[in-house]
């Protein structure tokens, strides 16, 4: 770039930093500018910006509210991490944390930095991202959000499958319940989330079911159930019921189910986990029902046994969970090798994109039962 002098003579001018990154990056680094100044519009006025490491370790600090677990997730010493939530509060013009009881409590500022850092964390991934895919990258890590029953049935069986096929993409595997599922989804800080049901209504969630998932009996060995190649809802009023706790998708789908049987079966035990379940209908505490995807194949051989339940309804959804955005070559990769895994399991499901912004559903297969409803009410730390 060249600029004219006094004496008439050309000098070349060096590009900034700015004048050389693609638009997308640009845009980015603008709304950086803004965020940091409308956070300082109340303060005095700023004489240096925050970094994007700063975010990245307050908004740890945030989701620990512990500098000690914060540093640990970012790996860094805890002296460092206080040094750098002083420096980001001195950047801000407010404090961000208030000690109470050997606990941080976040101060109303701290709540307001939270939503803007992970929206520019995940702008700022978005950015590295579209960068790598300009050159042609084909590494990376695609982060992938999931409870641990989907874990071990869907995502795990293709990690080696996938790792064949894209050497150079690593796949880091996020153990979270549903409701923190779509969160990291929404926070940038997984590409992808699968749930069991659908998530709470969020306009910035594309959500997709690629499959649906039925219902089965969960019972130990030697169970007069084990003899019916079929059970209907109305065969289990005579069976003591263990089940997950209130408020768990998993139980949530077992009510639902149930409301087709003319009696409801006496609940005996409640597990906090789908592994503490099948342990309790192993010591033939009573029997069960889960999705079937949520049965790990290995517990099969841990002293229980399954058999389809006879429902009218149409199954649990598999939800897939992205952004409104265009993903990555090898993000996009391992989606469709996720659809057909998952639509594989089972019978196939027309694609689902929930609009949420407007309060409307579009479907291409309509759902006639009722589960749908009554499943995404609900949300539990193990589905």
């Amino acid at each position: 770039m060249l600029k004219e002098v006094e004496n008439g003579q050309s000098e070349r001018q060096t590009p900034t930093s700015r004048q050389i990154l693609p638009s997308n990056t640009i845009q980015f680094v603008e709304l950086f500018d803004l965020y940091a100044l409308d956070l300082n519009r109340s303060a005095q006025p700023r004489t240096h910006m925050f970094q994007l490491r700063q975010l990245k370790i307050f908004v740890a600090a945030m989701e620990t509210l512990s500098f000690t677990k914060a540093a640990k997730q970012v790996h860094l010493s805890q002296p460092s991490v206080t040094e750098q939530i002083r420096a980001l509060e001195e950047s801000v013009g407010q404090a961000l944390f208030v000690r109470q009881n050997n606990r941080l409590q976040p101060t109303p500022a701290a709540e307001r930095l939270a939503i803007r850092a992970r929206e520019l964390l995940a702008r700022a991934d978005d950015a590295f991202r579209e960068v790598r895919e300009n050159v042609g990258d084909s590494g990376g890590t695609i982060r992938v959000a999931a409870p641990q029953t989907l874990c071990t049935s869907v995502l795990v069986p293709q990690l080696l499958r996938f790792a064949g096929m894209h050497p150079g993409t690593q796949v880091a595997v996020q153990e979270k319940n549903s409701m923190a599922t779509a969160q990291a989804v929404l926070d940038g800080t997984a590409d992808l989330g699968l749930v069991h049901g659908w998530p709470e209504n969020d306009a910035d969630l594309r959500v997709e079911a690629i499959a649906r998932d039925m219902p089965v009996v969960v019972m130990p060995p030697g169970h007069p159930l084990c003899q019916a190649a079929d059970i209907k809802a109305d065969a289990l009023a005579a069976f003591p019921l263990v089940v997950t706790m209130e408020g768990c998708r998993y139980r949530t789908y077992l009510e639902a189910v149930l409301q087709e049987a003319p009696a409801q079966p006496r609940i005996r035990g409640v597990a906090e986990s789908v592994p503490a379940l099948i342990q309790m209908v192993s010591a033939g505490l009573g029997v069960s029902i889960l999705p079937r995807m949520a049965m790990d194949p290995a517990l099969t051989t841990a002293g229980v046994q399954w058999r389809p339940l006879s429902t009218a309804g149409a199954g649990l959804p598999i939800c897939l969970l992205i952004l409104h955005r265009t993903p990555t070559r090898q993000v996009a990769a391992f989606i469709e090798m996720i659809r057909l895994a998952a639509a594989g399991s089972d019978e196939p499901m027309a694609a689902i994109d929930m609009q949420h912004g407007t309060g409307r559903v579009a479907i291409a297969d309509q759902e006639a039962d009722g589960i749908r409803d009554i499943a995404a009410s609900a949300d539990s730390a193990h589905g």
